[in-house]
């Protein structure tokens, strides 16, 4: 029952998990059925280590969450991010082009100039969340970024040949997947409707991005739409936090 569970946790994370001698296409697009819990997990250890640090001044707290955030992970999202940006820069219009600069296994200038201004963006919304110790929104964080991904599934083709991300694509369950993009839905609503007005402008954003370079999606352009949903969320929550303090952004 819980292997699906394990195998999102392998694929996600560089966290401990059971090792299984066979792995079905059927388990891997059951996998995808996990992926905001597992999204879940990093939120609640990200919130664990800054409260563990959090004596300590926000700036420096935010570095040691970001490096826990990365390392989490093992930086799967982020070479997603980095391959996304140098397929975008070096394709020409060429989706094919596009695909071939993304396997390739070497950063490029668009993807560490994608890298550096994603990890400081990051780090700089973190001082905020820290400051105003709202930890329940840095724990949605990665569960928002990891939803927004597997929606991208039902909707759009997978271009990606022998992509790794191929079987999970073939074999998800879509009405589990729009069952989490409901959920998350009304609790964005109920939090603030513009942040959700503000997430679905980005989500589309980054996914007609993604058509106009490869022609649909690839696991990389997935990786890429959880950095940036992430990102995008927090930036919300900032902007929600500073509105309360009477600028009247919203």
């Amino acid at each position: 029952m819980f292997k699906p569970f394990w195998l999102a946790i392998q694929f996600l994370s560089r966290f401990p998990s059971i090792q299984y001698d066979s792995v079905t296409a059927q388990d891997m697009g059951r996998a995808l059925n996990w992926f905001p819990v597992v999204g879940g997990l990093i939120g609640l250890l990200l919130v664990a280590v800054a409260q563990l640090y959090v004596w300590l001044p926000s700036q420096i707290v935010a570095g040691i969450v970001l490096a826990f955030w990365v390392w989490s992970t093992g930086g799967l999202h982020l070479d997603g991010l980095a391959d996304s940006a140098d397929g975008w820069l070096s394709s020409s219009g060429n989706q094919q082009k596009a695909l071939e600069v993304m396997k390739d296994s070497l950063i490029g200038t668009g993807g560490g100039v994608a890298l550096v201004l994603m990890l400081i963006l990051k780090w700089s919304v973190l001082v905020v969340i820290i400051d105003y110790q709202a930890w329940l929104f840095l724990c949605l964080a990665p569960v928002v970024g990891r939803i927004s991904s597997i929606n991208l599934m039902p909707i759009t083709q997978y271009v990606s040949l022998n992509g790794i991300a191929q079987d999970m694509f073939l074999h998800l369950n879509r009405y589990v997947v729009w069952g989490w993009l409901l959920l998350l839905s009304v609790v964005v609503i109920w939090i603030n409707p513009y942040l959700f007005l503000g997430l679905t402008l980005v989500w589309f954003w980054v996914r007609w991005i993604m058509i106009s370079v490869t022609g649909g999606m690839t696991g990389d352009t997935a990786g890429a739409m959880i950095e940036v949903m992430e990102l995008a969320w927090l930036i919300g929550i900032v902007l929600i936090l500073i509105n309360q303090l009477g600028y009247n952004i919203f």
